[in-house]
């Protein structure tokens, strides 16, 4: 088997022109498998992160049996004593911070304007410092219970900025009217637009002075990691039977969660045309490689060589083909990555964005493996029946080919 190897290895270096036009094509390939799933990771990835120090956290916990439904009474269904809840999720392995919070709908007006919106009590001296995707384009963050923050698109239909006093008016969980004048803080701009048009945030003490109550819809969290989450929640769970967590993909699911799934199927089309270009070029340049051996295959079968042992060595070179050419084109893409991609990729605002990304490209461990072995394996595929049919022919046809 040695020596199968030794003459494989040596007849890569008998036509240096076959060789290097077979790794090119092999080398491109993997390269572009390798750049295209490290651009989608870096797609999803800076989005993720985004949102999750934006929103959402790495995961929320609601009562149980509470997300995902409507009630005529939700405040009937909120956490009754928040402070106990707290010190049973900070006790769960995996939890770092929580967040309190508390939503809900109301009027807001300012002038001749009122307009609805959804707004949600917060502890701003707890989350200012998770939370710093916010993206503030005036004014800043809560400080105190006098004051709002607003999305973008809700702030210019009610034509305030920061400084601006505005009056918000909501019903207690009794049915009575109930509102309050606060000073606009600040003005923010997720990229979000369902967020951006509709959503605003005040201190949770002042929410729950309008609502009238006590108790807390939720709490968001900050976790060891997203990687985490399935650990987490379940010493949760068995911290507080009561509450439910659900983590980010599942919060985040129209947008993200179904965005890894269109870019994950986009993906696997666009990898089988890649792979197929590499077959299809793969095997061009054998079949003609093998052409023009025909006489020294004929004359090694005049020989005695069986085609057994010529169907390995075959085999096996453009094994070496494949492999070393997958290893170039990693190192290509790692080249372009680290210099002309390395200041990122501007992208358009995407399905329920409304501001521009600028992507990196994010390779992961999987993806070196994949860019390896797609390219190597799709070589050794094509190879075969070139091959094939080379030793099918006779050693007098073979010596008549040179």
């Amino acid at each position: 088997m040695t020596e199968i190897f030794k003459i494989a290895w040596r007849n890569l270096f008998r036509n240096p022109r076959r060789t290097a036009a077979s790794l090119l094509t092999v080398c491109l390939g993997a390269a572009a498998l390798l750049i295209y799933q490290g651009f989608n990771s870096g797609i999803m990835n800076q989005y993720r992160e985004n949102t999750i120090h934006g929103y959402y956290g790495f995961g929320q916990v609601f009562p149980k049996g509470y997300y995902g439904k409507v009630f005529e009474q939700p405040w009937k269904m909120w956490i009754e004593n928040p402070e106990e809840a707290e010190k049973k999720l900070l006790s769960a392995t995996g939890v770092e911070q929580v967040f309190p919070r508390l939503s809900f709908y109301s009027f807001l007006a300012k002038g001749g304007i009122t307009l609805g919106g959804r707004g949600e009590g917060v502890l701003p001296e707890r989350e200012n410092k998770f939370f710093d995707k916010m993206n503030f384009i005036s004014g800043g963050d809560l400080k105190d219970e006098s004051e709002i923050i607003l999305g973008k698109g809700l702030a210019d239909s009610l034509d305030v900025k920061a400084g601006d006093t505005l009056t918000l008016l909501t019903q207690t969980i009794n049915g009575q009217l109930n509102g309050a004048d606060l000073k606009v803080a600040g003005v923010f701009h997720m990229g979000i637009k369902a967020i951006d048009d509709g959503y605003y945030r005040l201190h949770l003490k002042q929410a729950q002075r309008l609502l009238d109550t006590q108790r807390v819809e939720l709490f968001s969290l900050a976790t060891t990691g997203v990687d985490h989450w399935d650990e987490v929640a379940k010493n949760i769970t068995q911290a507080d039977p009561n509450l439910e967590p659900v983590r980010f993909e599942i919060l985040d699911k129209v947008y993200y969660q179904n965005s890894v799934d269109f870019l994950s199927a986009q993906f696997a089309f666009i990898r089988m045309i890649i792979l197929l270009i590499v077959a299809l070029g793969i095997f061009n340049t054998i079949a003609v490689g093998l052409l023009e051996r025909g006489g020294e295959i004929g004359a090694l079968r005049a020989n005695g060589e069986k085609r057994s042992r010529l169907f390995k060595i075959l085999l096996l070179e453009n094994s070496f083909l494949g492999l070393f050419g997958g290893i170039l084109g990693i190192l290509l893409a790692l080249l372009c990555t680290k210099t002309v991609l390395a200041s990122g990729i501007p992208m358009p605002p995407g399905p329920g964005i409304t501001r521009q990304y600028l992507i990196f490209i994010e390779i992961q461990g999987s993806h070196y493996v994949q860019a390896l072995l797609l390219p190597m394996f799709t070589a050794i595929i094509a190879s075969c029946w070139p091959i094939f049919k080379l030793l099918r022919r006779s050693i007098p046809e073979l010596l008549r080919s040179t």
